[in-house]
């Protein structure tokens, strides 16, 4: 009798081996390299401007329409953060705030990259909580820089597989891919050990070889991360696996935080209600002066919003994974809400105070506006608290999205400019300070130059002279041009008030 033996079936091969790869991605794949390629010579040559923001543009525009044509449409909230996050990559060619640019980008990363994941299904934790926010990491790294294996195995049998044509077309391509780098390094040399060599080399149309290699060596990487990243949302299984929660707290744990936490707020409200209650009312403590009143404690009061908020967020979540919410949680919770709330309106009475008597400043409204985001958040979370399928994390992502949009698009520097001028001219401001004017960036010059008209000689001296030193930086092409830059050039007097040198004809600077 022949015996039984139980046959081990083979493993399955492994998902997302190799890509499937049609004319959709090879489209896909040929707009993205190139869009890499702009980015990357953009970015080293032009900065966070104009080029950029054509490239930016593209780029998001170009992965969500893959994702759309490969039949992930989305809803309202992915297409609405990828609205915003093109309306804010727009406004990089408006704006030449840095600072502001720099804090934006990092925006831009979280905002495109947590769409597309959600797009796509690929997410690995529910959209409305504030645990979503890591789907947009993985997006990018796990699957963007994790997948490119697969990824590029895929484009590799699309050529191998489609013909006689496609598998010379893939062989040239890879040739080309092979030679770029070894004559990177073939040329220069050459060209150093040899003079005839060279000057054959100087006959050929004038361009910079480190910025080519450098535009393809960088422009390739994001191509790498851009294209695999798109193609690994379309074709890795989806999770379909409930999301994994850490143990949490025990109740009482959570309460006694949160209770030690509210009579602090207690004792402290109880302190400073009469020092409170002189900003609501336009009132200066005894012995304080309008900045020491306003200024005193306003940093701080930001901080201790953010802290709240994440005393709320996360209490709340660690006591929910051991069972329902008890009523008192949610109320200690709620009043340290409300405590958030009230410093933020005191913080924004004091402030409003001292810019009625100094105007305005880049760190103060830039510090509102962080105050007013995390008031906004603060009111969406004590929502949530009586209300736990309200998906607050959504509304706090556009919310933040639309502030950002507004903040680049208005560029503070020209709106601070814009109201100390006004206001000093209409008598409005006693005093104006020149030296934060000058101290801004190009979008303050047209209210500076509106400036040398004050009846205060001193301040018009002040205002002209800035105007005619003031240093524009001139682009040397589109791809470091701005709006706000253009419009400064008008107004400076710097290229035409200074000697020029007489034989390179370059200005004489200061």
């Amino acid at each position: 009798m022949e015996e039984n033996i139980p046959i081990t079936p083979e493993p399955a091969p492994e998902a997302g081996k190799t890509y499937p790869t049609g004319k959709r991605e090879m489209l896909f794949c040929v707009l993205i390299l190139l869009t890499g390629l702009a980015m990357a010579n953009f970015v080293m040559e032009g900065g966070l401007r104009l080029g950029f923001a054509i490239a930016a543009v593209i780029s998001i525009v170009c992965s969500a329409w893959y994702l759309a044509a490969s039949g992930h449409k989305g809803d309202w909230y992915t297409r609405s953060i990828l609205v915003l996050c093109i309306i804010i990559a727009t406004a990089f060619g408006y704006s030449s705030d840095g600072f502001v640019k720099a804090v934006l980008f990092c925006f831009l990363l979280v905002g495109v990259n947590l769409a597309l994941c959600q797009m796509a299904g690929q997410n690995r934790r529910a959209a409305g909580g504030i645990r979503s926010l890591l789907d947009a990491p993985r997006a990018l790294f796990a699957l963007g820089c994790g997948k490119w294996s697969p990824a590029m195995k895929g484009i590799a049998a699309f050529f191998r597989t489609g013909g006689e044509t496609s598998r010379k077309t893939g062989a040239i391509l890879a040739g080309l891919a092979i030679a770029v780098p070894v004559l990177a390094i073939m040329i220069p040399l050459l060209m150093s050990s040899d003079a005839a060599f060279e000057g054959l080399m100087d006959l050929l149309p004038e361009f910079d070889l480190d910025e080519l290699f450098t535009t393809v060596f960088w422009g390739s990487i994001l191509f790498l991360i851009l294209y695999t990243r798109g193609t690994a949302l379309h074709h890795e299984p989806k999770n379909t696996a409930p999301e994994r929660r850490g143990k949490g707290l025990h109740p009482f744990t959570v309460n006694t935080v949160l209770a030690m936490v509210c009579v602090l707020y207690v004792v402290y409200l109880f302190s400073q209600l009469a020092y409170f209650s002189g900003g609501f009312l336009g009132i200066l403590p005894e012995g304080y002066s309008t900045a020491q009143y306003a200024r005193r404690g306003f940093f701080e009061m930001a901080w201790l919003c953010a802290i709240n908020l994440a005393i709320i967020t996360f209490g709340i979540s660690l006591a929910s994974r051991k069972g329902p919410v008890f009523p008192v949680t949610k109320l200690l919770c709620l009043f340290i809400g409300l405590v958030t709330l009230f410093l933020v309106s005191a913080s924004c009475a004091k402030m409003v105070l001292y810019i009625g008597t100094y105007g305005l400043t880049r760190m103060r409204v830039l510090t509102m506006t962080i105050i007013a985001f995390l008031a906004l958040t603060t009111v969406m979370v004590s929502v949530w608290l009586f209300v736990p399928k309200l998906q607050y994390m959504k509304a706090v992502m556009l919310i933040g999205l639309a502030i950002g949009a507004g903040v680049i698009w208005m560029d503070v520097d020209t709106q601070v400019a814009r109201y100390n001028v006004s206001a000093y001219l209409s008598g409005k401001l006693e005093t104006i300070d020149t030296a934060h004017l000058g101290s801004l960036g190009d979008g303050a010059l047209e209210s500076i130059a509106r400036l040398q008209e004050a009846e205060d000689p001193e301040v018009a001296k002040i205002a002209k002279d800035l105007v005619a030193y003031w240093y524009i930086e001139q682009p040397e092409d589109f791809r470091s041009w701005t709006y706000v830059n253009h419009n400064a050039q008008q107004y400076s007097e710097f290229w035409t008030t200074l000697p020029t040198d007489s034989e390179e004809g370059e200005v004489i600077r200061p």
